[in-house]
């Protein structure tokens, strides 16, 4: 694996894990500043502490990533055109929540279903409290997970083993990260339907493309239906 996918990988772990420490501090400036309790403080801290992380581990990917040669053996040969990727993202966003449905479906089956995401709940929760957190839902995550799960992790592990070894590990990686484990499989299968078509198009915006529509699609849902 490329050395800069090993500095990406380090970065976003470190950021992702940052919150513990970082939001308790936001917390207390807010508190001191603020009239807010300590609840609301909380709410709006963890959304400003993970609204910077992620920022700034997308300025790190692209310090990292700017003017070097490519090396992902994933996008080697003829690309989509551009109009193919476009209608590849939709036909993504299509196959995503069919494939999420067919998941809940076997977790029900199994298991019984859950009486929902906890991760989705609780992005639903911090975007009420501060609107501006939708647009990192919605488009910001995405393209920062695709960019280290897709291209680098993935991309990385494909270098080195088989392509479908490894969009299984990268996407057992993103489900585990999701931190919901009753809906484990359905990220599971999102993750291997992303690698999927980054794989089939050779261009890494199709999924970040099909991703942005099927968080919006959530988000939309969740305010509609209240949860």
């Amino acid at each position: 694996m490329p050395k800069r996918y090993l500095t990406i990988i380090f970065a976003y772990f470190i950021l992702l894990f940052s919150g513990a420490i970082g939001a308790p501090i936001v917390q207390s400036i807010l508190k001191a500043l603020t009239n807010y309790s300590s609840e609301a403080a909380g709410s709006l801290a963890v959304v400003i502490w993970t609204i910077f992380s992620n920022l700034l581990t997308l300025f790190i990917i692209w310090l990292v990533l700017r003017k070097q040669p490519e090396q992902n053996k994933i996008v080697f040969g003829e690309k989509t055109s551009l109009g193919k990727s476009l209608l590849w993202s939709v036909l993504g966003f299509v196959i995503l929540i069919a494939a999420q449905y067919l998941s809940f479906f076997i977790i029900a089956l199994f298991v019984g279903m859950p009486s929902g995401s906890e991760n989705t709940e609780s992005l639903l929760n911090y975007a009420k409290s501060a609107p501006i957190f939708l647009f990192f839902i919605g488009i910001t995550g995405p393209i920062l997970e695709e960019l280290v799960f897709r291209k680098v992790i993935y991309g990385g592990l494909a270098n080195m083993t088989n392509i479908h070894v490894a969009a299984v590990i990268s996407s057992f990686i993103f489900a585990l990260l999701h931190g919901d484990i009753s809906y484990l499989l359905a990220y599971f299968v999102i993750g291997l339907v992303l690698c999927y078509l980054y794989t089939k198009t050779k261009r890494i915006i199709v999924p970040m493309g099909a991703h942005i529509l099927m968080n919006c699609f959530v988000l939309i849902l969740g305010f509609v239906t209240g949860g």
